[in-house]
């Protein structure tokens, strides 16, 4: 749809050439439309975890911000909402004064790799300009939650180490994403095999970049030192696997 969009009413096929800017509209199209419905229930303890949530706050990918009902604004001083595609941003920013966060809440319009995102943290201000705050182990957030993002982030594994950085030591990371299916150990052959063949007949490329088949716990685990490592599987069993849970950063 987003396509015939394209070329029939903005009558610019060039566009179709743009293909992150075609991901990020067409995602946003999906979620738009389906959003709401897909957040209504969202797996294992994930609502529990965000409620907790406290201080200085990175969100990564909120979409347009269905899930900020499920945080208590109350105990959070400012949260940073790290959205790359621009069409989901008039709906994030109305979720979020909605959800009662009025100006404690900064829409930033990056993704969550550094190479996105540093630059606007730095353009918010809550980085120094000398490209180290932040970006090293001594970090500035509180708390930095990851719901259903990780799948569809460039270049994962620098991506989670980035956000580790910019954790400050002690600090919570809440995690709520799905994963490649653990079929050795706690899933099926035939949701592993059922992961490859959505991968194969264009998953990603219809769902904005999203990938099945990320191995995110591991690169959660190799980010960096944590003192607390708390994840479960929800639907080990599924094609659609989740593992949701808190993971703490090392103290200094």
């Amino acid at each position: 749809m987003t396509m015939l969009e394209i070329i029939f009413i903005d009558r610019s096929p060039s566009k179709l050439l743009k293909l992150t800017d075609l991901r990020y509209r067409s995602f946003a199209r999906l979620w738009t439309n389906n959003g709401e419905a897909m957040t209504v229930e969202m797996p294992g303890p994930i609502d529990e975890l965000l409620s907790k949530c406290q201080g200085i706050v990175l969100d990564i990918g909120p979409g347009s911000g269905e899930i900020l009902p499920r945080f208590n604004n109350s105990k959070i001083v400012t949260m940073y909402g790290a959205e790359p595609a621009a069409p989901l941003h008039p709906g994030l920013i109305r979720n979020a004064k909605k959800a009662g966060f009025g100006d404690k809440y900064i829409p930033l319009l990056c993704g969550g790799e550094p190479e996105s995102l540093i630059p606007a943290l730095h353009k918010s201000g809550i980085l120094g300009q000398s490209g180290t705050g932040g970006a090293g182990e001594s970090g500035v957030f509180d708390e930095i939650c990851c719901v259903r993002v990780l799948c569809g982030v460039p270049h994962p594994k620098e991506t989670i180490k980035g956000l580790y950085g910019l954790l400050k030591p002690g600090g919570r990371m809440v995690i709520c994403e799905h994963v490649v299916n653990p079929w050795r150990t706690k899933g099926r052959f035939a949701a592993r095999l059922s992961q490859f063949v959505f991968s194969v007949l264009g998953w990603s490329f219809f769902l904005g970049g999203c990938e099945m088949q990320r191995n995110t716990e591991q690169y959660l685990r190799e980010a960096g030192e944590w003192s607390e490592f708390k994840l479960e599987y929800v639907g080990a069993k599924d094609a659609v696997p989740f593992v949701v849970g808190e993971l703490r950063k090392k103290s200094a």
